[in-house]
């Protein structure tokens, strides 16, 4: 299976990331992050370990979306499914969208792979609503952290809520078949030249399992539950990343700034989406939180050069995943499951 395709305009977004990850290297020096390297030193697997709480409540919250009985002896399963299909999203900027179909592919000896690749899509929705809610929660809280405009707060309030306005009608759409929507807003040479009888059937039936969700109060409450159990689980573990990286190397912060500079990094990687692995854009971004909160900017490289290393360590060990599953090189013929 073919997960990363680089384009000329990927490869360019990909050049102008690493210009400014360079630009970052030349203003602060290379010294200050392996002296903070160093400092860190064993803890480092501290770090690291964090992803590994993170990874199993979130396939819990996972789990709760699946409109399938699963035995609980088969958890690692999804484990296992969850930190190789969210590895290749560290890679590709658009891996996320390669990781999900991935899932259900791993997952399929114990749940039908049309099952499993609705609940990965319901949990893609889970997924966004959660950042859109985090990314609130960090605006507000900017409002006591930063001397910020108040136009500037509002207008950055105001493009959260138009995203979450998108999301909300996502939902309404997934009541009605979301993927059959999608289909019809494509021009009509090309829905007809890829949508045979036999797809659309495949269609309507992944639909009817996305639908599943809104068709009780059970499982609606199912869906508030998966949405939560993501949110506190981001949250405490990307502001403990923060607290503890910092920490470790000898900077006094305290829980709400740390809090503050994982979500002000995370909107601003959000808006930037498009570039591959968020190359020299995340390690700008905690550059410029640490800088708005009176911190020396150059703490901010070595924040974000840490957190991707952390980064590369769970890539690899779902890298490996896939490989035992033999999902890498290999065409999976997806359609014939």
């Amino acid at each position: 299976m073919k997960l990363f395709k680089f384009n000329k305009s990927r490869i360019i977004f990909l050049f102008a990331g690493v210009i400014i990850l360079l630009l970052l290297f030349k203003n602060f020096g290379i010294s200050k992050f392996f002296n903070d390297l160093r400092e860190i030193g064993w803890r480092f697997i501290i770090i690291v370990s964090l992803f590994l709480f993170n990874n199993v409540i979130l396939t819990f919250a996972w789990k709760v979306l699946i409109n399938y009985r699963i035995k609980w002896r088969k958890f690692y399963l999804l484990v296992l499914a969850r930190i190789a299909g969210d590895s290749t999203s560290s890679i590709n900027s658009m891996g996320a969208v390669a990781g999900e179909p991935l899932k259900a592919i791993i997952i399929k000896t114990v749940v039908p792979f049309k099952t499993g690749l609705a609940s990965v899509m319901l949990d893609r929705t889970v997924h966004t609503l959660a950042n859109i809610l985090l990314i609130l929660t960090g605006i507000i809280a900017s409002f006591f952290l930063l001397n910020l405009p108040v136009y500037i707060s509002i207008g950055l309030l105001l493009v959260v809520l138009l995203f979450l306005g998108l999301i909300i009608y996502i939902i309404i759409k997934q009541k009605q078949g979301f993927l059959q929507f999608i289909i019809n807003k494509l021009p009509a040479k090309f829905r007809i030249k890829i949508l045979t009888d036999e797809r659309r059937s495949k269609i309507e039936e992944i639909d009817k399992e996305m639908g599943f969700i809104w068709k009780s109060k059970r499982n609606i409450k199912n869906f508030y539950i998966s949405l939560i159990m993501r949110y506190v689980s981001i949250l405490i573990t990307g502001t403990l990343e923060i607290y503890f990286i910092l920490t470790f190397i000898n900077e006094s912060i305290s829980i709400i700034y740390s809090m503050f500079v994982y979500i002000f990094s995370l909107f601003l990687t959000s808006i930037i989406f498009f570039m591959p692995a968020n190359v020299g854009t995340s390690e700008a971004s905690y550059t410029l939180a640490l800088k708005f909160l009176g911190y020396d900017s150059v703490l901010g490289l070595s924040v974000g050069i840490i957190r991707r290393l952390r980064t590369f360590v769970w890539s690899g060990i779902g890298m490996s995943i896939l490989f035992y599953f033999g999902l890498i090189n290999r065409k999976e013929e997806t359609e014939d499951e």
